[in-house]
């Protein structure tokens, strides 16, 4: 059985879909990160990746897109709650 949910380029599509962009390429790895928001991700070409916080520390560690969403769901602020009440049932429980 082939394991789809791990690879840099499984990892890179996901980032992407979730708004995040390359910012820097050095050699196999790449880092991503989003407008407005603190995280970066550094994934190598194995699919595994760190996530760094606005300081610059290592906040979790991770590889494949299982991992991949614990990390974003867990460290990626939430939106406000000033938010109007339609969109917050567009985009669940906030």
């Amino acid at each position: 059985m082939v394991v789809r949910d791990i690879g840099r380029v499984v990892i890179s599509d996901a980032l992407l879909e979730q708004g995040f962009y390359a910012t820097d390429e050095f050699g196999q790895f790449v880092t991503y990160e989003r407008a407005n928001d603190p995280l970066k991700l550094h994934v190598g070409p194995d699919g595994s990746f760190s996530a760094f916080n606005g300081d610059d520390e290592v906040v979790a560690e991770g590889k494949g897109t299982h991992d991949l969403y614990a990390i974003l769901v867990s460290k990626t602020p939430r939106v406000s709650r000033s938010v109007p009440p339609r969109w917050r049932a567009r985009w669940g429980t906030l």
